[in-house]
């Protein structure tokens, strides 16, 4: 099914604006807690994977590498779900009816309708409980991100808040109960996002996959102040089920094929024409994980990207612009497993 909605004129561009803090974790911003998007059953769930992992194509050792991703909800949401990323609406995200600024010619007529992400930011880390449920975005109360390579490195970061509002004095509603490098925020295009900067320092040559799985948190004992992550595994009322792993939907550089609808299917098969043609990157959902590959993990001064080249301002979060490597995309091809 299609909706229609205001969209805004100048989305020549759909990015994610996703500056995180150099330090391994860090504390909500100033502002009421973010609301947890708690299921009433299972929530199907779309895995997006920010563009500079997937389009850049080598990073360089001994340097942090920008990890972010954003999560959206597949299910039904006023009697319509999505079969395929492709049905995701930019709308399910960005809030144009309610964020915007409009121009107007000398006689009062609508020349554009410009959405304005800082509103969205504000509203969002003002009200989350009012303003979020109005998109797609869902707030989990457990991440986890895992970094492998064939050469059996394994590292695992994780993040997770309490999910239902209580009366426990020593636990406020929807606060940071599990510190484990993964940070969260909405960011300056009124999107929450979150990620890390991942620390290669020492770390071999080659290509490493990250991936994603989510869950919720549970104190391991009322009272105790000690809680752990359990991650959905997808049955029936558990939570959030990974089923899919996004990117961007590019046709040129920088240029969307779709600006109502952006998003697209990781390429799972290098063999693939889209991976081929565009470079779209290679990953899946497997295992309850949405994953994909990075780019090669090169050494110093062989080229490739890091945090600092990135385009952000590496320390504050909110700060700086933008992070992406834009390339160019093709078709789908996996779909839900």
């Amino acid at each position: 099914m299609r909706r229609t909605r205001v969209t805004a004129i100048a989305m020549a561009v759909f990015m994610l604006i996703m500056p995180l803090s150099i330090v391994v974790s860090a504390h909500e911003e100033e502002g009421e807690p973010i609301v947890i998007t708690v299921p009433t059953g299972t929530m199907d769930c779309a895995v997006f994977f920010s563009d500079n992992m997937v389009y850049a194509p080598q990073w360089r050792l001994d340097n942090l590498v920008r990890i972010e991703t954003m999560i959206i909800n597949m299910d039904s949401v006023n009697g319509v779900d999505y079969t395929e990323p492709e049905d995701v609406w930019a709308s399910d995200i960005e809030l144009v009816d309610l964020f915007n600024d409009t121009t107007y010619d000398d006689e009062g007529n609508v020349i554009e309708v410009v959405y304005n992400g800082t509103k969205q930011q504000a509203a969002i880390n003002a009200n989350s409980d009012e303003i979020l449920p109005l998109t797609r975005m869902v707030s989990v109360s457990y991440i986890n991100l895992t970094m492998t390579n064939d050469s059996g490195f394994k590292a695992s970061f994780d993040a997770g808040w309490n999910p239902t509002p209580d009366n426990d004095p020593d636990t406020a509603d929807y606060e940071q109960v599990i510190f484990g490098g993964v940070d969260r925020e909405v960011n300056k295009g009124g999107h929450l996002i979150y990620g890390m900067l991942w620390d290669t320092n020492g770390l071999g040559e080659g290509t490493y996959t990250v991936s994603v799985r989510l869950g919720y948190a549970v104190e391991t004992s009322v009272g105790s102040g000690v809680w752990t992550g359990i991650l959905s595994t997808g049955v029936l009322s558990d939570w959030y089920s990974v089923d899919y792993a996004i990117a961007h939907f590019y046709i040129s550089d920088g240029q969307l094929n779709n600006e109502d609808h952006p998003f697209v299917d990781i390429v799972s098969d290098p063999t693939d024409p889209a991976y081929a043609d565009y470079g779209i990157g290679v990953g899946n959902v497997t295992d309850g994980a949405a994953w994909i590959e990075l780019g090669d993990l090169i050494p110093q001064g062989s080229g490739g990207g890091n945090g600092d080249e990135s385009g952000g301002n590496n320390g504050e979060i909110g700060g700086g612009n933008g992070d992406h490597e834009h390339g160019q995309t093709g078709s789908a091809s996996g779909r839900k497993k």
